[in-house]
């Protein structure tokens, strides 16, 4: 059951990189205010849900528990904030492509931490994952911005693997839904952090109205962002993380398909930048699809 929710999240990852992607170089004047814009969504989406929380009977967990709920939540935003600033330099494909760094790195972390050893096969199978992932990255071209989104999304991968590791450890001690819940409110709180310097203030005061006027797309795009959230983390509330984490690498082969399928449906969402090398691409997707099968 893992590997379905771990398979249906980088579908919506890379729907969500895509639209970011459109929204960095058409609509935000700072990267950052991405983070903002993804915050004030959930926080639209889930005013209800503490009057709905008596009804589901939660309880209330250790403050440890919680602590590290929001922890996670929190670098789940954090590592939004060096993703949305690495779109500026290079392409969604191959933004997401550097996110393969995390299912290098978990194994590493697990192994560290939780003594958690895979088989062979399942290491062969990540192994070729990183390295699909270093061939996309080397399909940039700038020179320069590969090394400042590299550096970038390395900051952001690190993150991720703390939080893959953290969220092991929530939901071994509280349900899903109440997880889920108390991540994403952390991701909120981490996500409204730019309000509370005066710089970001006066910038998003001067960008309020198209900001507003891309209201209802904003709250699509963290519609997709929290069904991946959560797939993700069902899929590690009933799996392994390492796992879980080496399936979802498969983001970019998503990401460079949806774009190419956009330049001819929705030209204004596609990126040109997509098509280029598609013979090169395609033959890592068809790796990153066999080693998925390896890990899983």
């Amino acid at each position: 059951m893992w590997l379905y929710f771990a398979l249906l999240t980088p579908l919506l990852f890379a729907i969500v990189h895509v639209l970011d992607m459109y929204c960095v170089e058409d609509i935000f004047e700072e990267p950052w205010i991405g983070v903002v814009t993804s915050a004030l969504a959930s926080l639209l989406i889930f005013i209800p849900l503490p009057y709905l929380a008596p009804l589901l009977h939660w309880e209330l967990p250790s403050a440890t528990i919680v602590f590290m709920a929001l922890g996670a939540g929190a670098l789940i935003q954090f590592s939004q904030f060096f993703y949305f600033k690495a779109l500026s330099y290079s392409e969604a494909g191959i933004i997401a492509a550097y996110w393969n760094m995390v299912p290098a790195l978990v194994p590493v972390a697990s192994f560290l931490v939780f003594s958690e050893i895979l088989t062979t096969t399942q290491y062969v199978g990540i192994s070729l994952l990183v390295i699909a992932s270093v061939c996309f990255c080397l399909l940039d071209s700038n020179i320069e911005a590969r090394w400042n989104s590299f550096f970038l999304m390395f900051i952001a991968a690190i993150m991720q693997v703390a939080m893959f590791l953290i969220q092991d450890v929530v939901f071994e001690h509280i349900p899903y839904a109440e997880g889920f819940y108390l991540i994403t409110t952390g991701l909120i709180l981490a996500g409204l952090t730019p309000l509370l310097f005066k710089k970001c203030r006066a910038i998003l005061t001067k960008t309020s109205r198209s900001l507003i006027q891309g209201t209802k797309f904003f709250v699509l795009i963290e519609l997709a962002n929290l069904a991946a959230l959560a797939s993700s983390q069902r899929a590690v509330s009933l799996g392994r993380p390492s796992l879980v984490a080496a399936v979802e690498s498969t983001i970019p082969a998503y990401t460079f398909l949806l774009s190419m399928g956009l330049i001819v449906f929705l030209p204004k969402f596609g990126d040109p930048q997509s098509s280029k090398h598609l013979l090169s691409k395609l033959s890592l997707v068809g790796m990153m699809a066999l080693s998925v099968w390896l890990v899983a």
